[in-house]
């Protein structure tokens, strides 16, 4: 936070018409940008840009330029940048900013927190500003579909294909927020929030949108060295800083594209089926280009499927990131909309890593037998749990049930021989994690195998069309169930094979 300083000696500043001299000036007019960032107005920042608007690493800056905010306050990065990134997706507040007029700014903001004042939002914020959990409540609440990363819990080539999902998707519908340590950057401050917009994949870099235009502007920043800064620990919460993806809720995650859903639509009516639908880059062009003439080389199946994901391109990372982003939020919602009480998945224990995600009332019903237990949603209320307070092995069960039932299980088992989750970390020039839109707040690592055995199994039955894979019987999904199948036809739909 910034502050002022007594001074004694007298200051002459020079003016066109002649000097003016003052007693003091308090405070400071901007800070220099250390060596290691690139200013976005220097020329090398505006040859960075230039390279990166040719190879398509801009897709997300134009939305976020014409939303760009000064945070209000100091301490304000975190309702700052948020405020800039839902007007950003075009959410509705559904409240009045000033006039007529519905906008985001601080001011606009509404809190579902517990532990805040629903009169102020922001208490506290202006002296200690906001952590972690809080900037994921806050984004929540306010009708973003966030999901965080702790860095503790994931790993380089999971936030480069963050980066690839928000700046690299026509689409234009995700965006990354970084919550890291300025220090690490060799910048004044300790923890900042604020918008990537760029991705510059030659260098390796990243531009990120400074709202603290007063402090820092904008700049280029390796990808390496942010990571690292959100890899330290927030004094506050013992625990790492890290990154979030935020998009705008499908009016309905609960529907699924059938074969026919996107089909037929009326331009006049777009259905929800159409929306989920929509996708402008389709996986066909490479497959034909690059993934079709391995079926010819390649004989035995485990080889075939290393080879194919070890030849995914960036292309590739965005969409099944975006995808895995909306199927897991459509499970986490699922699963705890139908719950009936937390002792069922014997997770309680680890609610304990997040307190502050429990309302008093849940922890009274956790503590008494007797007591009702309060049905979950996916919405931070003052009564409800937020959704990522659920351990994975609670929230997804139902996604990794679905392998479990016999007509689904042949391709699972066979990838999890594989250990085919080594496969997924994509190392080709730089790397990449195939599935970005999984993330566990709560580390469960045997867990997250499983979840992947799934996803990996619905891919490569995505991947399948009548001219591609067509011979590889495992890769067959005409005696899956019907759910199985949902899934499958979704994720085509998704990568444009439909």
């Amino acid at each position: 936070m910034t502050t002022t300083e007594s001074c004694s000696s007298s200051i002459s500043l020079r003016q066109p018409y002649g000097n003016i001299s003052t007693q003091c000036i308090p405070g400071w007019h901007r800070r220099p940008l250390p060596k290691i960032a690139i200013p976005f107005n220097s020329d090398h920042g505006k040859r960075l840009f230039r390279e990166a608007l040719l190879s398509d690493g801009l897709h997300g800056y134009f939305s976020l330029a014409e939303t760009f905010h000064t945070q209000a306050e100091p301490s304000y990065c975190g309702p700052g940048t948020l405020s800039m990134v839902l007007n950003s997706l075009n959410i509705d507040p559904g409240i009045i900013w000033k006039g007529n007029w519905r906008y985001f700014d601080e001011h606009t903001l509404r809190t579902c927190d517990k532990r805040k004042s629903k009169d102020n939002p922001l208490e506290n914020v202006l002296e200690q500003g906001l952590t972690f959990e809080e900037f994921l409540y806050l984004a929540e609440c306010n009708g973003a579909s966030i999901i965080p990363y702790l860095a503790s819990n994931t790993t380089l080539a999971h936030f480069r294909s963050a980066i690839l999902s928000a700046c690299t998707r026509r689409l234009d519908d995700i965006r990354l927020v970084c919550s890291y340590n300025r220090s690490t950057l060799e910048q004044t401050g300790s923890g900042h929030f604020s918008p990537i917009a760029g991705y510059h994949v030659q260098e390796d870099l990243v531009l990120i949108l400074d709202v603290a235009r007063f402090k820092y502007p904008s700049h280029w920043i390796s990808i390496e060295l942010l990571w690292q800064s959100m890899c330290t620990i927030d004094s506050t919460t013992e625990k790492s800083r890290g990154f979030y993806l935020i998009t705008k809720w499908s009016r309905d995650l609960s529907m699924q594209c059938g074969v026919n859903n996107c089909k037929d639509t009326n331009e006049q009516n777009i259905s929800t089926e159409k929306v989920l639908c929509s996708s402008d880059e389709s996986l066909s062009l490479f497959i034909d280009n690059h993934l079709r003439s391995l079926t010819d080389s390649i004989s035995s199946f485990e080889s075939l499927i290393i080879n194919i994901l070890e030849s995914l391109s960036p292309m590739f990372i965005q969409q099944t990131t975006k995808w895995t982003f909306d199927i897991m939020q459509k499970y986490r919602l699922n699963s705890i909309s139908k719950s009936k009480c937390f002792q069922e998945c014997q997770c309680v224990n680890l609610f304990e890593s997040y307190p502050s995600f429990l309302p008093e009332n849940i922890n009274d019903s956790l503590s008494n037998d007797n007591a009702n237990c309060k049905k979950p949603c996916a919405r931070v209320t003052r009564s409800h749990v937020h959704a990522y307070a659920m351990p994975t092995k609670c929230a997804l069960a139902s996604f990794v049930e679905l392998f479990e039932m016999d007509t689904n299980r042949k391709l699972y088992e066979k990838l999890e021989q594989m250990n085919i989750e080594q496969y997924l970390t994509i190392t080709k020039d730089k790397s990449m994690y195939l599935f970005a839109g999984l993330s566990s707040i709560i580390d469960d690592n045997g867990m997250t195998k499983r979840i992947e055995y799934g996803l990996t199994a619905i891919f490569f039955y995505a991947l399948r069309t009548e001219t591609f894979l067509s011979t590889i019987d495992l890769l067959d999904s005409s005696n899956v169930s019907v759910e199985l199948k949902d899934e499958i036809n979704y994720a085509k739909t998704c990568f444009g094979l439909l």
